[in-house]
């Protein structure tokens, strides 16, 4: 992989595997992809897919081109069992593939051996920056540590660790062992992850700088000063129906943890996660068209369910919104524009117009660190 520093990224969007995440990057130009870090959890793609179509799927998507590499650890849903004359042997299928799935998570966050799964996963990547997976610091310490060498040792010149609001202390004092045999601090991405929602932002912002300056009493004082750390957070959830500015808060919260420590910006590509205990997958559903604003979106949720009308209605309610700047020029906002004029195929399904904000999202953040860095000033 070609030598990197993280200095030289000023976006880190964090993107999970699903199909609409997959889109939304895919669909950036190139000078977009590479103007950013992406952080890529390994994830389930879809229902009854494999670990093995995952890093497939990841392997497509990033081509050569340097990211983090991270696992979510969020277990496959089980099968969905319906009430009335379930199929059973569907039902077994089902389950089998995702019991099949979790194997393979629980294998690849295994100890054993300084995590020897995850490690030779890694190894698929080899343009990739591991993110060091670990369930208990306090137990697995030994086994951490020698992940980090082994990795080390094999050769990665850069790795990376994710601390988040769940997180036991214990893991301070680890990552100042690790920081400790690399030539060099720059050399880890601490990544503090505070998550995503609209509330406790101070607390979040102070859970970041704390982090940080934790991490900060295990060093030298010569290696303070190279510590790289991306505060991660993300607002977005479910808007109410109708036409609205629906603010963001990740920005005043990097803001805020910025007065203690120079935060590397990072988020969930505006696109909140949730964890489906089963794979049901329900039948109702509702247009949603969302414009990004550098802090903030336009949203437009239709109000009646199962219409594909909504996205021509949504987009012509969003591009005459006294708000809408057009100030985007990428793939989101194209389709958006020519389903204001009645031209929705071939993006008539919600997978390509929850990929579209997440487009049209990380494009405004990119644009948002090149005008602030550029000395435009804030928006």
């Amino acid at each position: 992989m070609t030598a990197i520093e993280f200095s030289q990224f000023r976006y880190f969007p964090c993107l999970q595997c699903s199909e609409p995440e997959q889109i939304g990057y895919r669909e950036l130009s190139d000078d977009d992809k590479d103007a950013v870090l992406p952080i890529i959890k390994l994830s389930q793609i879809k229902t009854e897919a494999t670990f093995e179509e995952t890093v497939a799927a990841v392997q497509v998507l990033l081509g050569s081109r340097p990211f983090i590499l991270d696992l979510s650890k969020v277990r496959a849903p089980d099968a969905f069992v319906p009430k009335k004359n379930p199929d059973q042997a569907k039902i077994n299928k089902l389950q089998a593939t995702q019991d099949n799935y979790n194997g393979a998570l629980l294998a690849h966050l295994a100890p054993t051996d300084g995590f020897a799964a995850w490690r030779k996963c890694a190894s698929n990547f080899p343009n990739a920056i591991p993110v060091l997976q670990f369930t208990d610091p306090t137990t697995q310490t030994k086994n951490l540590l020698r992940q980090a060498a082994q990795l080390w040792k094999s050769g990665v010149e850069k790795i990376a660790i994710r601390v988040s609001l769940e997180t036991s202390d214990e893991i301070f004092a680890v990552i100042g062992q690790i920081i400790a045999f690399l030539d060099s601090a720059d050399q880890l991405l601490l990544i503090v992850d505070c998550g995503q929602g609209r509330q406790q932002i101070a607390e979040k912002a102070e859970f970041a700088k704390k982090a940080v300056a934790r991490v900060m009493e295990e060093l030298d004082p010569s290696d303070i000063l190279n510590l790289s750390a991306v505060c991660l957070h993300d607002s977005y959830t479910t808007p109410p129906d109708g036409t609205r500015v629906y603010e963001s808060y990740s920005r005043e919260l990097w803001r805020e943890a910025s007065t203690g420590f120079p935060f590397l910006f990072g988020d969930y590509g505006g696109h909140r996660r949730h964890k489906k205990p089963s794979t049901y997958v329900p039948g109702y559903w509702k247009a949603q068209v969302v414009f990004a604003l550098p802090e903030g979106w336009i949203v437009y949720r239709h109000p009646n369910a199962q219409d594909v009308q909504g996205w021509i209605i949504g987009s012509k309610a969003i591009i005459g919104s006294d708000n809408f700047d057009d100030g985007l020029d990428c793939w989101g906002s194209d389709i958006m524009k020519a389903a204001a004029q009645g031209q929705l195929d071939p993006y008539g399904s919600a997978r390509y117009w929850h990929g579209a904000k997440i487009n049209m999202h990380m494009r405004r953040q990119i644009q948002y660190a090149d005008d602030t860095a550029a000395g435009a000033g804030e928006y």
